[in-house]
Parts: structure tokens; C-alpha cells; sequence
């Protein structure tokens, strides 16, 4: 995350991270006590072998895996939405199963998932929180980031992403002055914007024009698009 702070323990308690080969490549979001939804683009390629997944949750600093309130899984499947398109980097979702399921507690809670009509309005202010980079190609942040950015209509985005084919899939956000914004590592981790008290998935960590640049928008998977695909992995 470019330019934003250091979380309170707890803050975001469905914020996970992601694990290849014991190196932290990703973000997720828990959704229940057993399924997370991350980025199709983090584990294309490597969806063959789940086993080489860990996900940690209740992390809050990266350098710190022995604190008591994390719990690590194995990951057993991943499903990638089957519209993933890679070069288009449209419907950019995956699901990710634990082998085993996590008791909620202080640190450790789902987000809530939207409906399929619900509708995040341009301007509205949304939070995103990560361990990804702090500036483009630097290093990654130890202490959970988590920064406000407000959310651009899909024509602001498309004229400001012309390079890209911004779908209904997609939903961005961020300042035109740039400053804030999510970055490599962040990928597969939430969007999230408040609702009744409530901290709703509105969007997956996907992509961007390097980070934080001005009239750069970051680019999520708009998640009400599939809610209905995610419940039916939840039961």
C-alpha cells in the first residue's frame, strides 16, 4: 500500500496473507470459516499444487509468525473463476479452501459479502489494507497497511486507464492527484467500504499503472458481480 498507515492490531480481521512456497506473495479475504476469495492473477499457474499455499491469518506484522493470535492453514483446492481472462485482466477472482476451518476470534472474523445488486457509488470512500510494496518496486511493509481512497465511476476509470478495457467486472479507485493506492503484494487482498457498521467486499485487489501515480486509478474485481459464484462454494 502507497501512502497510507499502520493498522491496529485487529482492524481488519478477514485481511490474510498469502503464502507460495513460504514466501508472501499475495493478500485474500476470509469469507467463512473455510473459504478465502483472492486474485485469479495470483495463483494462475500455480493452482495445480494448493499444498505449496499457506495462508495466515490474525497476522499483523510479517516479521512476527509466532505471535499467538495467528493461525496458518494449508490450502486443499483453488477454484478460478472460469471467466479469468489473463491478458484482459477481466473477472479476476479466485476461491481459496483451507484444509482446515479457523475459529473466529478478536483477530480472526469473515467480511461480510455484498449483494448482487448492491451498488458502491462514485466518490464513496473505501478502505484497502495490505503488506504489498510502499512505493513502486520498493519493499514490502512489515506492519498490516491500510490507507482511504474513493471510488471512480467506470468511465472516469476507462479515460484514465485507456490502455485497458475497464469492464463491469472491474470497479477502481483512487485520487486524481495520486498519493494512495494499492501495490504489488497487495494483489488478492480487499476493498472495502462500510455500510450500517458493517465492512462489506466490494472489490479484489487486481491491478494497476504502477502505484500511486496521478490519474492512475487502482483497478478491483467488482465483487457484487460475483457474489452469487462465490456463495455457492459457502453452503
Amino acid at each position: 500500500i502507497v501512502g497510507g498507515s499502520d493498522s491496529r492490531e485487529g482492524a481488519w480481521p478477514w485481511v490474510v496473507a498469502l503464502y507460495f512456497d513460504d514466501q508472501q506473495v499475495c493478500g485474500a479475504s476470509l469469507v467463512s470459516r473455510d473459504w478465502l476469495v483472492s486474485a485469479a492473477h495470483c495463483v494462475y499457474g500455480r493452482n495445480m499444487e494448493p499444498s505449496k499455499w499457506k495462508a495466515v491469518l490474525g497476522l499483523h506484522m510479517a516479521s512476527n509468525l509466532t505471535s499467538p493470535q495467528i493461525e496458518t492453514r494449508l490450502i486443499d483446492q483453488i477454484v478460478i473463476n472460469r471467466h479469468y481472462n489473463k491478458r484482459r485482466k477481466n473477472n479476476d477472482i479466485a476461491m481459496m479452501h483451507l484444509e482446515m476451518k479457523v475459529n473466529y476470534t478478536d483477530y480472526i472474523q469473515p467480511i461480510c459479502l455484498p449483494e448482487e445488486n448492491q451498488v458502491f457509488p462514485p466518490g464513496r470512500i473505501c478502505s484497502i489494507a495490505g503488506w504489498g510494496a510502499l512505493i513502486y518496486q520498493g519493499s514490502t511493509a512489515d506492519v498490516l497497511q491500510e490507507a482511504d481512497v474513493p471510488l471512480l465511476s467506470n468511465e472516469k476509470c476507462q479515460q484514465q486507464m485507456p490502455e485497458y478495457n475497464i469492464t463491469e467486472n472491474m470497479v477502481c479507485a483512487g485520487y486524481d492527484a495520486g498519493g494512495v493506492d494499492s501495490c504489488q503484494g497487495d494483489s488478492g487482498g480487499p476493498l472495502m467500504c462500510q455500510e450500517n457498521n458493517r465492512w462489506l467486499l466490494a472489490g479484489v485487489t487486481s491491478f494497476g499503472y504502477q502505484c500511486a501515480l496521478p490519474n492512475r486509478p487502482g483497478v478491483y474485481a467488482r465483487v457484487p458481480r460475483f457474489t452469487e459464484w462465490i456463495q455457492s462454494f459457502l453452503h
